[in-house]
């Protein structure tokens, strides 16, 4: 009884935990040491230094993230294969080259942001930068200030996905919101009240008349 009790209680929240796609999340990033390699993995594979993987404590197995240092703005997509870290705080643990990549070898941890990409080894979300307006002209008598453009990231869902059920989630609940919009815009119809006009009797039509005579 005690082992069952265990072993729901580490895989209960696996469980419980749905995952969508473009979901993010915010920690430190760590890497593995050198006692760790050319060692299986919890996916059953040999951790090598030069392929780009990582280790998540929730995540399923071949999800693609795309781990991006807050310090330097550099960015990478990794696989998922194994579990961990275990330590208070970090949220993924990368490989060799994934930290030479973001520049954490010499600092050790960094903080991050992971957004969900893909999942089943197949990206979905593509990343592209796209040039917005920061600042728009000012002029006046003493300066003249010039338009200000950015590069910002955003994200394009692949054409042919090969695994769609992961899209359902998303379409599934734009519909919701759109229900509730059309819902709110629906106007409340009004009752007209119409005055009330009074019936005049067919006697007091005669009486009118006899008094006119």
């Amino acid at each position: 009884m005690l082992r069952i009790t265990l072993l729901l209680g580490i895989i209960w929240p696996y469980l419980l935990f749905s995952q969508e796609l473009g979901e993010e999340s915010y920690g430190i990033a760590s890497f593995y040491s050198n006692t760790f390699y050319k060692h299986k993995t919890a996916n059953q594979e040999l951790l090598k230094k030069t392929s780009l993987t990582a280790a998540h404590r929730i995540y399923p197995f071949n999800t693609l993230v795309e781990v991006t240092n807050l310090s330097n703005r550099k960015s990478i997509i990794v696989r998922i294969n194994d579990r961990g870290p275990f330590k208070r705080g970090r949220i993924i643990d990368l490989t060799e080259i994934g930290a030479k990549k973001l520049q954490l070898r010499k600092q050790g941890l960094a903080k991050v942001k992971i957004k969900v990409v893909g999942f089943e080894n197949e990206q979905m979300l593509i990343p592209y930068q796209q040039l917005t307006l920061e600042t728009n002209p000012k002029f006046s008598r003493k300066y003249y200030q010039k338009t200000r453009l950015k590069y910002r990231k955003k994200y394009r869902i692949k054409r042919n996905i090969k695994h769609k059920k992961y899209l359902k989630k998303r379409k599934v609940n734009k519909r919701k919101t759109l229900n509730r919009k059309t819902s709110k815009k629906k106007t409340v119809k009004r009752k007209v009240i119409k005055p009330k006009t009074k019936k005049v009797h067919a006697k007091s039509k005669r009486t009118i008349r006899k008094k006119g005579k």
